[in-house]
């Protein structure tokens, strides 16, 4: 063992011994309290984890007694009754087992009861080889504050592992195509990246709507436009189609900016060259795909990609991300980080129909490509019946 090794090995030491310590420190003053003292820190740390540990620290029931009450004292009454009415619902109801390790009792104190409590419980399969890795979990969603919490149990608590956001508060940074008169600057040596996925939906007869779309990281907007364009070559190397465009980042000023552009094609096989510049340094970089459109021509039942999404919903963001379901906001990259809520989107067309309505039903589970198990919270079965011959659908999954 080298002495970068060691000293790294001695470092993770420390932090995992004085962790430890902490933790023992908080449970052994925890269980001095009374019960009530108990239900009263616990809620507390939903609402003010500093003042959660200011309450346990203090030393006799009196002062833990005298900063409860200065804690609510220029706050509404009504607010403390129903903080002692969720936390002693709380703790009755996921408190008995590891009340300081249960993450279920802060956010229901926080947030109250969900408009939607979903219980996950894996369900053992006969002559299944493939090794399932699924925990038992909980999905609440909380209409209100469009907000979703994943839970999944870890021993004999529930710790939570995501949360979503999803409806009119949740603003996504996208790129808005403007109209401006400008000339590119020269191209610069200076970083420039984006990523980019591709969908391919049918839409209309003999053509095939190919979406592209793109997101590039940004630490400061100020002053930025880009210049989009995007080229369609056959094998041939023959243009056959170009798109540019200048965009504009709105709606944050930085993170994560997302951008779409739909083209319509004959069902061929095609190079696509996107090249973005940034045109406040002249940073640019092109990215080359491949796509494959024949198995849509004459009508083809096959004819739909499984996109994959990190938002669906019904809130407007921007034209450009309107799907019939909603708002759709697809992720550009194929791996998943653990813990990762995701969502799956597909259009199906040319349906059977009865009485002028089509039935679609799909079922699918998710795997551990590399493990071979399951390491989904639950399989997806989605039943849908609608109008016309065309179908959209949506459904969310979460990696453990």
């Amino acid at each position: 063992m080298n002495r970068r090794t060691f000293k790294l090995l001695l470092f993770f030491a420390i932090i995992v011994l004085t962790l430890c310590r902490v933790t023992n420190i908080l449970a052994s003053r925890y269980y001095r309290l009374l019960e009530k003292e108990q239900k009263i820190f616990l809620g507390l740390r939903g609402l003010d984890s500093l003042a959660a540990i200011e309450y346990l620290n203090l030393e006799s029931a009196t002062e833990r007694a005298r900063y409860y009450e200065n804690f609510w004292s220029s706050k509404p009454q009504s607010a403390r009754r129903e903080f002692e009415k969720r936390i002693d619902y709380a703790y009755r109801k996921f408190g008995k087992y590891a009340p300081l390790s249960d993450d279920r009792i802060p956010i229901y104190v926080k947030y109250g009861a969900p408009t939607v409590r979903e219980e996950i419980t894996p369900q053992k399969k006969i002559a299944f080889k493939i090794k399932e890795s699924v925990k038992p979990a909980e999905i609440w969603t909380y209409d209100n504050y469009g907000r979703m919490f994943d839970f999944v149990r870890f021993v004999r608590a529930y710790k939570l592992i995501a949360v979503s956001e999803f409806g009119e508060g949740l603003k996504i940074p996208y790129l808005e195509e403007i109209g401006i008169d400008t000339t590119l600057p020269k191209k610069s040596f200076g970083k420039m990246d984006f990523d980019v996925t591709i969908g391919r939906f049918r839409q209309r007869r003999n053509l095939t709507r190919l979406e592209i779309y793109i997101t590039v990281m940004l630490e400061d907007t100020t002053s930025l436009i880009f210049w989009r364009q995007i080229k369609v070559l056959d094998l041939n190397d023959s243009l056959i189609q170009s798109k540019s465009d200048f965009l504009k980042p709105r709606q944050a000023e930085q993170g994560t900016f997302f951008d779409e552009t739909n083209l319509w094609l004959s069902p061929d096989k095609y190079r696509l060259e996107i090249t973005i510049t940034n045109l406040r340094d002249g940073c640019s970089k092109t990215k080359v795909e491949t796509v494959n459109l024949i198995d849509y021509q004459d009508d083809a039942k096959e004819i739909s990609d499984l996109i994959y999404a990190m938002v669906i919903d019904d809130a407007f963001t921007h034209q450009k991300f309107e799907k019939p379901v909603g708002r759709v906001i697809p992720l550009t990259n194929s791996i998943f980080p653990i813990h990762r809520p995701f969502y799956l989107y597909t259009e199906v067309y040319n349906l059977k129909t009865e009485g002028g309505e089509h039935h679609i039903k799909t079922i699918y589970e998710i795997y551990n490509k590399q493990k071979m198990r399951k390491e989904i919270v639950d399989i997806m079965s989605e039943d849908h019946i609608g109008p016309s011959s065309v179908a959209y659908l949506a459904a969310k999954d979460r990696l453990l």
